[in-house]
């Protein structure tokens, strides 16, 4: 399925090389900016906390728009430590506080930019402050439960749209009164989530590295410490031993669906090797449920809630760009280069056999475009990461 010949690989270079020019139209000058920001792209007119990963793979080309994009957040975080989840510009500029929708946490993404971006030490400590009143922010509005981890109030929280795991149980899709605060009054709620915690564990861990670089000892323990907490916590009550994978948690019990939503655990760093070993080769590997032929899906097939008529804009099902993209980050981390070449010839395989404009989601059985205008930054850039990583187009 994979093998390529020589013209479509020559085709899918020579598109590739046009990436980095066509990218600057997914960027716009927001007011009282110093230069233009990275956009989601395509029909999303603004930027999302959970792109920010999008900015690292830009900072070779426009390290002061990768910067500005996250720096942004920290300009307009609010004054109880909320990070905005959204500013968008169409058709007026708005800030948007009605969910988290926080994947890759944001102190270590921020931290990972501003290092290849050479930025000067302020930022560095600019991150720090905003990383520590957001944590702060977590434990005080969403840890109602006590339990140190971080709680979904409604459906764009995980930016799991469409899925049956955030919706079940009539759950909104964005937070009563359209503020992150506010918990909608529903039996399954508090809803310990197993992404949520998985973000603050590498929100933690970014701090402890700051205060470390800032001289801190004492509070990068303090953090350290706190990152072990939370992991024993998400053990204790997230995970499920004979499944070997991790749940969320409604005061019912565990909510058993399987979703992409364990990747974002390896994206934060919360599983040393042998316990991510034992999830991975269980769901993620060749031949295994998520390694579907265009992998991976943001459900298992193989679960019952697995929306089987595809429908767009579907994290039950679909395979996402997003998804994919992260999969750069936490693959090699975790010594999967392989396997992660063999995803990266499955993901171009449907760009030569379909019509695909960058669109947002692929059929994880056939490769097709489901939806998305085309121009959808994370596909765009896992084209070109996928067109000159070695090991993918050759042998």
């Amino acid at each position: 399925m994979s093998g390529f010949s020589s013209a479509e690989k020559n085709a899918l270079r020579e598109r590739a090389s046009g990436i980095p020019e066509a990218l600057q139209n997914n960027m716009a000058r927001f007011p009282d900016t110093d230069a233009p920001i990275l956009l989601a792209g395509a029909e999303y007119c603004g930027i999302w906390l959970e792109h920010n990963q999008d900015n690292l793979f830009i900072t070779d080309w426009y390290p002061e728009v990768a910067w500005q994009s996250q720096k942004i957040f920290i300009d307009k975080q609010r004054a109880d430590g909320m990070l905005p989840a959204a500013l968008r510009y169409v058709p007026k500029h708005v800030v948007c506080f009605a969910q988290l929708q926080s994947v890759y946490a944001f102190a270590r993404c921020a931290l990972e930019t501003a290092k290849l971006c050479h930025r000067p030490e302020e930022d560095f400590a600019a991150i720090y402050r905003a990383g520590c009143r957001y944590d702060e922010f977590l434990q005080l509005h969403r840890n109602r439960s006590g339990s140190g981890l971080v709680e979904m109030y409604c459906a764009y929280d995980t930016g799991h749209d469409n899925s049956p795991r955030v919706r079940d149980g009539g759950i909104p899709n964005a937070c009563p009164d359209r503020d992150a605060v506010n918990m909608p009054d529903l039996p399954c709620m508090p809803l310990l989530a197993a992404d949520l915690s998985a973000t603050r564990y590498g929100g933690l861990t970014a701090l402890a590295e700051l205060a470390e670089m800032f001289g801190d000892s004492r509070r990068a323990a303090i953090y350290t410490e706190q990152a072990a907490e939370l992991k024993a916590r998400m053990f204790e009550l997230l995970y499920d031993p004979a499944d070997e994978f991790f749940y969320d948690r409604a005061p019912q019990g565990l909510r058993k669906y399987r979703t992409e939503h364990i990747t974002r655990l390896f994206l934060n760093g919360v599983l040393n090797q042998q316990e991510f070993d034992s999830v991975y080769d269980r769901y993620f590997a060749p031949g295994k449920e998520f390694f579907t032929a265009f992998p991976y899906p943001s459900m298992s097939p193989l679960d019952k809630a697995f929306c089987q008529n595809l429908p767009p804009n579907c994290w039950g099902s679909n395979t996402q760009m997003l998804t994919l993209l992260r999969a750069l980050i936490w693959m090699p981390r975790y010594n999967r280069t392989g396997d992660l070449c063999k995803v990266l010839k499955r993901v171009l395989r449907a760009f030569c056999d379909f019509s695909n404009d960058f669109g947002q989601e692929l059929d994880p059985f056939t490769g097709r475009k489901i939806s998305g205008n085309g121009g959808y930054t994370p596909a765009m850039l896992l084209f070109y990461q996928a067109c000159n990583m070695p090991g993918v187009l050759e042998e």
